[in-house]
């Protein structure tokens, strides 16, 4: 609305919410642009009143409101409970495969000397086998790598259900 002030803006917003205009309101109101833009705000303010004031139209039942708020609660309650959770296995997942790269060089090494080492005969036993397949240190390796990709994997797969 403009700044400026006009001494029939009261009349012409009465006569807007009313509809009744005598002819040298709607003379002034034709030739001021203060008093038409207020017939212009209270018209519609007029009409949105009227709509509002319908009471055909149906409410929302309450109880499924207050169901829906509700739901959101505990949405935003369980999120809030597990985040922490959450940022404790991305750490723990961090630090497998961190531990596990680590150990990739020498993993590597081993590998390579227990499968160069391996008869692929039906006929062998587990005697047979080379010492490095057996190594401790290798199947901590190996399961620290397994199961950190296995995590990563259900998280992410967990985020985006």
């Amino acid at each position: 609305m403009s700044d400026t002030l006009c001494p029939y803006e009261e009349k012409v917003a009465d006569a807007a919410r009313s509809g009744e205009w005598n002819s040298e309101l709607a003379a002034h109101r034709d030739g001021c642009m203060t008093c038409a833009e207020v017939t212009l705000v209270t018209a519609a303010l007029a009409d949105d009143a009227e709509l509002l004031m319908d009471e055909s139209l149906a409410l929302p039942d309450p109880t499924l409101i207050w169901m829906r708020a509700q739901l959101a609660r505990r949405e935003h309650d369980f999120k809030r409970a597990t985040r922490a959770i959450v940022w404790v296995q991305r750490a723990t997942i961090a630090v497998v495969m961190a531990v596990g790269l680590a150990f990739a060089p020498g993993f590597w090494g081993l590998l390579k000397s227990a499968i160069s080492g391996l008869d692929f005969s039906f006929g062998a036993s587990v005697a047979e086998l080379p010492r490095a397949a057996g190594s401790p240190v290798l199947v901590v390796i190996v399961s620290m790598l397994v199961l950190g990709g296995l995590a990563l994997w259900e998280l992410t797969v967990a985020q985006e259900n």
